[in-house]
C-alpha cells in the first residue's frame, strides 16, 4: 500500500475524528416547555423523523404483525425517543443515529424487556410460594 492510499484513508478519518471530539453548541432558543419539561425542538424533531422514516425497515418478525401492532410498537418507541431527548439532550447527530436504531430495532427491544419482565415475575412468584410452603411447613 502506498502514502498515497494510506493519505487517502488517514486525513479524512483525522479530520472527522478531530471534528467528533469538539462538544457542539448548546441550542438554548429552541426549547419547548411544556408543563414542567422541556424539549429540545431540534433534537425532538430529529427523534420523530428518525423512528418513522426507520420504522418500514423493521425485521421481517415485526412486519408480520398486524398493522394495529406494528402502529402500537411505532407509538412506544416515538414516546421512548421523545422521553429520552428531553431527559438526556442529546446532541443532534446522535439523536438521529439513536432514533434510526430505535425505530428499526425497537421491536427486539420490547420484546426483551418483556422477557426480562416475564422471568422476574415468574421467579418472584416461585419464591413467594416457596415462601409461604416453608412458612405453613411441607408435607411429609
Amino acid at each position: 500500500m502506498t502514502f498515497q492510499h494510506l493519505s487517502g484513508f488517514y486525513v479524512p478519518w483525522s479530520a472527522a475524528v478531530a471534528a467528533s471530539t469538539v462538544e457542539p453548541p448548546v441550542i438554548d432558543g429552541l426549547v419547548l416547555h411544556l408543563q414542567g419539561v422541556d424539549l429540545p425542538v431540534v433534537q425532538a424533531v430529529l427523534a420523530v423523523a428518525g423512528v418513522l422514516l426507520a420504522r418500514p425497515l423493521a425485521r421481517k418478525k415485526e412486519a408480520a404483525l398486524p398493522l394495529a401492532h406494528f402502529l402500537v410498537v411505532t407509538a412506544i418507541m416515538l414516546v421512548a425517543a421523545l422521553a429520552w431527548v428531553s431527559e438526556s439532550r442529546p446532541g443532534v447527530l446522535f439523536t438521529f443515529v439513536v432514533a434510526i436504531g430505535l425505530g428499526f430495532s425497537g421491536y427486539a427491544l420490547i420484546e426483551t424487556a418483556g422477557g426480562q419482565i416475564e422471568t422476574f415475575v415468574k421467579r418472584s412468584i416461585a419464591s413467594a410460594i416457596d415462601a409461604f410452603g416453608n412458612l405453613w411447613g411441607k408435607p411429609k
